[in-house]
């Protein structure tokens, strides 16, 4: 097997490309082990039924009610673990706290809207809408280059 490297500007996130001539049991392998080395999933719970988010589906994780949620574009689930080990759990290039009581997933957000009093309304996929606490305000902008 070939590893091969293309660093280029042009590529604004990494990929990975499984070439053979032919599918075979060592690419259905290097597939499934560099997806399992990317993603990081999470057991949410849906009224009685279990089930594994991947990180690329959450849109936001939020806090309400003394309760952890994840949003996605199939709906919300309720999570076991509390913000603060989600933080450190989640890939940090991708995931940002956006107040004490929500993260959002940086690739899912559409827009945003900086109002006049300092805060940032931020449109995210599937219709969300949330804000940006004020105390976050400087770290969103610094992890959004703005």
């Amino acid at each position: 097997m070939k590893i091969k490297i293309d660093i280029n500007p042009k590529y604004k996130e990494p990929q990975v490309r499984v070439c053979n001539d032919v599918y075979t049991e060592e690419v259905q392998e290097t597939c499934e082990a560099i997806r399992a080395a990317l993603d990081t999933c999470l057991t949410a719970y849906s009224g009685n039924e279990m089930t594994r988010l991947s990180e690329y589906e959450i849109i936001r994780i939020y806090a309400q009610n003394q309760k952890v949620y994840a949003a996605t574009k199939a709906g919300e689930y309720r999570l076991k673990e509390r913000l603060y080990e989600l933080e450190e759990k989640l890939d940090g290039t991708r995931f940002l706290r956006i107040s004490n009581s929500e993260i959002v997933n940086l690739h899912k957000i559409e827009r945003l809207d900086a109002g006049m009093t300092g805060t940032i309304k931020m449109y995210l996929q599937g219709q969300m809408e949330t804000y940006v606490s004020r105390r976050y305000v400087t770290k969103i902008k610094k992890a959004l280059g703005i």
